[in-house]
């Protein structure tokens, strides 16, 4: 029986490119998308642009873009170490949005029930 295979760095350049991949979720995270929100060019755009922008903003997390690169390069060690990174930072908050998705499913049940 398999496990569950934690990935942990052992060298100097699987640990720097683990911290960059970290420092750069960090730097593009939630406060970038609330600071993009709140600057006087996303408010004089039209309300139907600001809304698919939101979404976009919302949608863009760096934990599945980090699982992409573990899953795809795994034998460059440099964009494996920096997608463990960006997947560890944004931990956190999936299950936050685990819980969003199912309540969206939800309510569309919901509504093609009706």
């Amino acid at each position: 029986m398999t496990g569950l295979i934690i990935p942990v760095p052992t060298t100097f350049l699987e640990w720097v490119f683990f911290a960059l991949g970290i420092n750069f979720g960090r730097a593009f995270g939630k406060r970038l998308d609330l600071e993009i929100q709140s600057t006087q060019w996303f408010r004089k755009k039209p309300v139907w642009l600001r809304w698919i922008l939101k979404r976009l903003l919302d949608a863009i997390h760096h934990w599945y873009i980090g699982a992409l690169l573990m899953i795809y390069f795994p034998n460059v060690p440099e964009l494996y170490w920096f997608g463990t990174g960006l997947f560890v930072d944004d931990l956190p908050d999936i299950p936050r949005r685990a819980k969003i998705l199912l309540a969206e499913f939800k309510r569309m049940a919901n509504n093609s029930n009706s």
